[in-house]
């Protein structure tokens, strides 16, 4: 299998080596990773439509209208570009476009390398200490100092925007529940939208766990104190 020549998205032109199986390849001018077919070809990136929904398969988490996205051509499953890259193929068990499983003993020897003394940051692909919980190269943190991929990463990163967003969204209701006249407003948004959360409240921490509860129940107080006072204040 001889050297190819590919062209990214941003015009840039890749060589890619021989070898090329089971491997991953960034364009060195761009640093997107390029989705690559099984017969080496690169796959055309889109972005989804306003009000288009879609979940990546590979990393279970929402395509944003902003995420590049790529198209399996045989099984026309919709994965980000990132994640096709990382694993090198598409995620549907069974697909043509499946990246093969290498049990290789060179490749095992690669697999366990990332547990010495250094890893691998996948965000930027540089040589990072071991125990490093942040890349010196990309400013990237990870949650644990276990070797991850850039999928994992990316999740973790979904995950962490979504329960900062929770949190602002606690502290804002609480402030509004010490105002007596938003109690029912207060009331019926926690009810809503706090409470089928709780496992998220607990992620959140004691404090905003806290915060939570007590929204819940002052706008309660709050709003029975009213309803009194509209059936018996004016007596």
């Amino acid at each position: 299998m001889s050297n190819r020549i590919v062209a990214c998205d941003c015009g840039a032109k890749v060589r890619l080596p021989a070898d090329r199986e089971n491997r991953s390849f960034r364009c060195p001018q761009c640093k997107q990773m390029l989705a690559l077919t099984v017969d080496a070809k690169v796959l055309s990136t889109t972005t989804l439509s306003p009000g288009q929904n879609a979940t990546c398969a590979i990393c279970q988490s929402a395509i944003g209208t902003d995420d590049r996205c790529v198209t399996c051509p045989d099984c026309d499953q919709l994965y980000h570009q990132e994640c096709w890259g990382e694993i090198n193929g598409c995620g549907s068990y069974g697909c043509s476009q499946a990246p093969s499983i290498d049990k290789s003993e060179n490749t095992d020897r690669q697999q366990l390398t990332a547990w010495g003394d250094t890893k691998v940051c996948p965000m930027c692909g540089e040589t990072i200490k071991s125990i490093a919980l942040r890349c010196r190269y990309c400013d990237t943190d990870f949650h644990t100092v276990d070797p991850l991929t850039r999928a994992e990463v990316r999740r973790e990163e979904r995950r962490q925007d979504q329960l900062r967003n929770f949190r602002n969204t606690v502290v804002a209701l609480f402030i509004a529940s010490l105002v007596g006249c938003f109690a029912p407003i207060v009331l019926i948004v926690g009810l809503v939208y706090v409470l089928p959360r709780r496992q998220q409240l607990t992620q959140a921490g004691p404090l905003f766990a806290i915060m939570g509860w007590t929204l819940i129940g002052l706008s309660a107080i709050y709003t029975v104190l009213i309803i009194m006072f509209m059936l018996f204040g004016g007596g």
